[in-house]
């Protein structure tokens, strides 16, 4: 399990770097994968694709030959599997942070709340995120030039989804501000409150 970073270069297209997941974030990253459900490429196109088009931040991470995208996202984390041979699958994990995202905390979630406990949520997105943006962090996390195979499988994996973002340019350009709102109340729809990912389940 590795995480795929693309880095700008001046004149040049994105350089690709890839990165080791730490064992117990990428537990827990098997553990969301557990809880998907089957996603439709018009589903995507409808709902979590507009998520690309805001500020949320998110990181990629390799596995065997599927990409699976980590979106910090209300109810805390979204996670979409893009494979080969186009299909797609999703899931919502609640944050463990009783308010986070500004919803109001129940009395169970901040008993089983230990500010001090690992965050695996945070980890598996901003680790990569901000390894992106500064080479001694990249070097601090062991990130290294991509190999030839992973640029491969990457780019396999994203194939059938880098179709949809065309496919939205063309049925949404002129009126994209619009097409994002949509996405964005949609994806508030399919994530609810989110599954929850105890340390102890």
């Amino acid at each position: 399990m590795r995480y795929i970073i693309l880095v700008e270069q001046k004149k040049k297209a994105p350089a690709m770097f890839t990165a080791p997941v730490a064992e117990d974030d990428a537990d827990y990253l098997r553990r969301a994968i557990d809880t998907m459900l089957p996603l439709s490429a018009e589903d995507y196109m409808q709902g979590p694709a507009a998520i690309l088009h805001m500020l949320a931040r998110y990181s990629y991470v390799l596995v065997d030959k599927d990409v699976y995208w980590c979106v910090e996202w209300t109810p805390g984390m979204i996670v979409i599997r893009f494979s080969p041979n186009g299909e797609m699958a999703w899931t919502a994990i609640r944050s463990p942070v009783p308010d986070f995202g500004g919803r109001t905390a129940m009395k169970e979630e901040k008993e089983a709340y230990d500010p001090d406990a690992p965050n695996h949520q945070v980890n598996l997105v901003f680790e990569p995120w901000t390894a992106q943006f500064d080479e001694e962090d990249r070097q601090a996390k062991c990130f290294q030039p991509a190999d030839a195979q992973t640029e491969e499988a990457f780019e396999a994996a994203l194939a059938s989804v880098n179709e949809i973002g065309d496919q939205i340019e063309s049925k949404y350009g002129n009126d994209l501000e619009a097409w994002v709102y949509r996405g964005e109340e949609q994806v508030v729809k399919m994530v609810g409150e989110g599954v929850r990912l105890d340390d102890g389940e």
